[in-house]
Protein backbone atom coordinates (compact mmCIF):
# COMPACT_ATOMS: atom_id res chain seq x y z
CA UNK A 1 0.00 0.00 0.00
CA UNK A 2 2.98 2.15 0.97
CA UNK A 3 4.78 1.68 -2.23
CA UNK A 4 1.59 2.17 -4.19
CA UNK A 5 1.17 5.38 -2.50
CA UNK A 6 5.05 6.93 -3.11
CA UNK A 7 4.27 5.96 -6.67
CA UNK A 8 0.98 8.75 -6.73
CA UNK A 9 3.01 10.95 -5.13
CA UNK A 10 5.49 10.83 -7.63
CA UNK A 11 3.19 11.18 -10.41
CA UNK A 12 1.25 14.17 -9.09
CA UNK A 13 4.92 15.89 -8.23
CA UNK A 14 5.78 14.84 -11.90
CA UNK A 15 2.78 16.34 -13.20
CA UNK A 16 2.64 19.22 -11.07
CA UNK A 17 5.66 19.96 -12.43
CA UNK A 18 5.21 19.37 -16.01
CA UNK A 19 2.24 21.96 -15.59
CA UNK A 20 4.74 24.02 -13.95
CA UNK A 21 7.20 24.24 -16.63
CA UNK A 22 4.38 25.51 -19.11
CA UNK A 23 4.44 29.04 -17.06
CA UNK A 24 8.06 29.31 -16.33
CA UNK A 25 10.69 30.23 -18.85
CA UNK A 26 14.34 27.99 -19.04
CA UNK A 27 15.66 30.71 -16.51
CA UNK A 28 12.83 29.91 -13.68
CA UNK A 29 10.97 33.28 -14.03
CA UNK A 30 7.45 34.24 -15.40
CA UNK A 31 6.51 35.01 -18.33
CA UNK A 32 6.58 38.10 -19.28
CA UNK A 33 3.84 39.99 -20.83
CA UNK A 34 4.89 38.97 -24.72
CA UNK A 35 4.28 35.20 -23.64
CA UNK A 36 0.79 36.42 -22.13
CA UNK A 37 -1.03 35.30 -24.86
CA UNK A 38 1.45 31.85 -25.39
CA UNK A 39 0.32 30.73 -21.97
CA UNK A 40 -3.45 31.19 -22.40
CA UNK A 41 -3.36 29.16 -25.44
CA UNK A 42 -1.16 26.44 -23.46
CA UNK A 43 -3.73 26.23 -20.73
CA UNK A 44 -6.46 25.67 -23.47
CA UNK A 45 -4.55 23.01 -25.00
CA UNK A 46 -5.87 19.33 -24.86
CA UNK A 47 -2.64 18.02 -22.67
CA UNK A 48 -2.80 20.36 -20.03
CA UNK A 49 -6.20 19.42 -19.38
CA UNK A 50 -5.61 16.30 -19.75
CA UNK A 51 -2.75 16.45 -17.13
CA UNK A 52 -5.13 18.48 -14.83
CA UNK A 53 -7.86 16.27 -14.66
CA UNK A 54 -5.18 13.32 -14.27
CA UNK A 55 -3.62 15.38 -11.70
CA UNK A 56 -7.33 16.01 -9.87
CA UNK A 57 -8.34 11.94 -10.02
CA UNK A 58 -5.31 11.08 -8.64
CA UNK A 59 -5.27 13.53 -5.42
CA UNK A 60 -8.99 12.41 -5.27
CA UNK A 61 -8.12 8.90 -4.92
CA UNK A 62 -5.55 9.36 -2.41
CA UNK A 63 -7.75 11.07 -0.52
CA UNK A 64 -10.60 9.52 -0.48
CA UNK A 65 -8.53 6.26 0.85
CA UNK A 66 -6.96 8.12 3.68
CA UNK A 67 -10.56 9.18 4.49
CA UNK A 68 -11.21 5.86 4.63
CA UNK A 69 -8.50 3.74 6.33
CA UNK A 70 -9.31 6.77 8.84
CA UNK A 71 -12.85 5.64 9.55
CA UNK A 72 -11.79 2.33 9.60
CA UNK A 73 -9.70 3.18 11.94
CA UNK A 74 -11.97 5.40 14.29
CA UNK A 75 -15.01 2.13 13.75
CA UNK A 76 -13.18 -0.18 15.04
CA UNK A 77 -11.82 1.98 17.96
CA UNK A 78 -15.63 2.70 19.11
CA UNK A 79 -15.76 -1.11 18.75
CA UNK A 80 -13.26 -1.96 20.95
CA UNK A 81 -14.53 0.64 23.48
CA UNK A 82 -17.69 -0.83 23.11
CA UNK A 83 -17.01 -4.05 23.80
CA UNK A 84 -14.33 -2.87 26.86
CA UNK A 85 -17.54 -1.00 27.99
CA UNK A 86 -20.15 -4.01 27.96
CA UNK A 87 -17.04 -6.04 28.97
CA UNK A 88 -16.86 -3.89 32.60
CA UNK A 89 -20.21 -4.29 33.11
CA UNK A 90 -19.84 -7.39 33.70
CA UNK A 91 -19.87 -8.70 37.54
CA UNK A 92 -16.39 -10.59 38.70
CA UNK A 93 -16.62 -14.02 39.15
CA UNK A 94 -15.40 -14.68 42.80
CA UNK A 95 -12.35 -17.31 43.43
CA UNK A 96 -12.10 -21.00 44.26
CA UNK A 97 -11.56 -20.04 47.98
CA UNK A 98 -14.66 -17.71 48.12
CA UNK A 99 -16.27 -18.50 51.70
CA UNK A 100 -19.63 -18.44 49.81
CA UNK A 101 -18.91 -20.42 47.26
CA UNK A 102 -17.04 -23.49 49.76
CA UNK A 103 -20.42 -23.40 51.79
CA UNK A 104 -22.07 -23.78 47.90
CA UNK A 105 -19.88 -26.25 47.11
CA UNK A 106 -20.71 -28.66 50.36
CA UNK A 107 -24.24 -27.99 50.19
CA UNK A 108 -24.23 -29.56 46.54
CA UNK A 109 -21.93 -31.49 46.31
CA UNK A 110 -20.61 -32.48 42.56
CA UNK A 111 -21.88 -29.07 41.37
CA UNK A 112 -19.61 -27.81 37.99
CA UNK A 113 -20.00 -24.36 38.57
CA UNK A 114 -19.86 -22.31 35.23
CA UNK A 115 -19.80 -18.90 36.74
CA UNK A 116 -20.33 -17.30 40.59
CA UNK A 117 -20.95 -13.84 41.46
CA UNK A 118 -21.35 -11.92 44.54
CA UNK A 119 -23.63 -8.98 45.52
CA UNK A 120 -26.14 -7.98 48.26
CA UNK A 121 -29.66 -8.89 46.25
CA UNK A 122 -31.45 -9.04 49.24
CA UNK A 123 -30.75 -5.67 50.37
CA UNK A 124 -29.78 -6.92 54.01
CA UNK A 125 -26.36 -5.80 54.00
CA UNK A 126 -25.11 -9.33 53.49
CA UNK A 127 -23.13 -10.39 50.54
CA UNK A 128 -25.14 -13.19 48.65
CA UNK A 129 -23.76 -15.38 45.85
CA UNK A 130 -25.53 -16.44 42.36
CA UNK A 131 -24.41 -19.08 40.62
CA UNK A 132 -24.43 -21.10 37.60
CA UNK A 133 -23.63 -24.82 37.61
CA UNK A 134 -23.95 -28.00 35.83
CA UNK A 135 -24.84 -30.66 37.56
CA UNK A 136 -26.51 -34.30 36.21
CA UNK A 137 -26.22 -33.09 32.46
CA UNK A 138 -28.90 -29.58 33.43
CA UNK A 139 -27.21 -26.17 33.64
CA UNK A 140 -28.64 -24.70 36.75
CA UNK A 141 -28.81 -21.18 39.00
CA UNK A 142 -28.95 -20.61 42.29
CA UNK A 143 -29.11 -17.61 44.99
CA UNK A 144 -26.88 -18.38 47.99
CA UNK A 145 -28.59 -16.35 50.22
CA UNK A 146 -26.69 -14.70 53.75
CA UNK A 147 -28.70 -15.66 56.54
CA UNK A 148 -27.36 -12.64 58.21
CA UNK A 149 -24.44 -13.60 60.31
CA UNK A 150 -22.01 -13.94 57.55
CA UNK A 151 -21.51 -18.06 57.99
CA UNK A 152 -24.77 -19.40 57.25
CA UNK A 153 -26.46 -19.50 54.00
CA UNK A 154 -29.89 -20.81 52.57
CA UNK A 155 -30.46 -21.26 49.05
CA UNK A 156 -33.05 -20.84 46.62
CA UNK A 157 -34.84 -23.65 44.36
CA UNK A 158 -32.68 -24.37 41.23
CA UNK A 159 -33.62 -22.04 38.20
CA UNK A 160 -32.70 -23.11 34.27
CA UNK A 161 -29.69 -21.19 33.45
CA UNK A 162 -27.70 -20.54 29.83
CA UNK A 163 -25.95 -23.13 28.44
CA UNK A 164 -22.85 -21.59 27.38
CA UNK A 165 -20.56 -18.11 27.85
CA UNK A 166 -22.60 -17.32 31.01
CA UNK A 167 -22.53 -13.28 32.07
CA UNK A 168 -23.77 -12.23 35.33
CA UNK A 169 -24.62 -8.18 35.89
CA UNK A 170 -26.03 -6.50 38.97
CA UNK A 171 -27.90 -3.21 38.54
CA UNK A 172 -30.42 -1.64 40.98
CA UNK A 173 -32.71 -0.45 37.71
CA UNK A 174 -35.08 1.56 39.15
CA UNK A 175 -33.27 2.68 42.35
CA UNK A 176 -34.93 1.01 45.24
CA UNK A 177 -34.80 -1.73 47.35
CA UNK A 178 -32.97 -5.06 45.89
CA UNK A 179 -30.77 -4.75 43.64
CA UNK A 180 -31.48 -6.72 40.32
CA UNK A 181 -29.63 -9.38 38.49
CA UNK A 182 -29.77 -9.75 34.81
CA UNK A 183 -28.19 -13.34 33.38
CA UNK A 184 -27.11 -13.50 29.80
CA UNK A 185 -25.95 -16.44 28.01
CA UNK A 186 -25.60 -19.11 24.79
CA UNK A 187 -26.72 -22.25 23.19
CA UNK A 188 -25.71 -23.22 19.32
CA UNK A 189 -25.45 -19.64 18.93
CA UNK A 190 -28.71 -18.15 20.57
CA UNK A 191 -28.49 -15.62 22.98
CA UNK A 192 -30.43 -14.85 25.46
CA UNK A 193 -31.42 -12.97 29.25
CA UNK A 194 -33.70 -12.68 31.62
CA UNK A 195 -33.27 -9.88 34.65
CA UNK A 196 -34.09 -11.18 38.08
CA UNK A 197 -35.32 -9.72 41.49
CA UNK A 198 -35.40 -11.64 44.67
CA UNK A 199 -38.81 -11.45 45.80
CA UNK A 200 -40.09 -13.52 48.84
CA UNK A 201 -36.55 -14.89 49.00
CA UNK A 202 -36.81 -16.11 45.42
CA UNK A 203 -35.43 -15.31 42.38
CA UNK A 204 -38.37 -13.91 40.25
CA UNK A 205 -37.93 -13.30 36.38
CA UNK A 206 -38.94 -9.72 35.63
CA UNK A 207 -38.13 -9.70 32.18
CA UNK A 208 -36.25 -11.18 29.30
CA UNK A 209 -36.04 -12.23 26.45
CA UNK A 210 -34.74 -15.42 24.14
CA UNK A 211 -33.71 -16.97 27.53
CA UNK A 212 -35.76 -20.34 26.99
CA UNK A 213 -33.49 -21.01 23.61
CA UNK A 214 -30.71 -21.21 25.88
CA UNK A 215 -31.56 -23.40 28.55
Amino acid sequence: MLNKEAKYFTFILNTAKMIKDYFYNDRGKHMNDKNVKEKTQILKSTKVKIALVMLALVAGFIIRGKLEETRKTQLEEEAEEDVMSKRADYAEPVGKDNKILQAFLAYMPGADVQIACEEDVTDDGCKDLVVIYKKDGLTRTVVAVDSGDGTNYEYTEPIPGPIENQKIQFKNIDKEGEIEFIITGEKNGAVGYAIYRMIDGAPTDLFGEGMEDCC
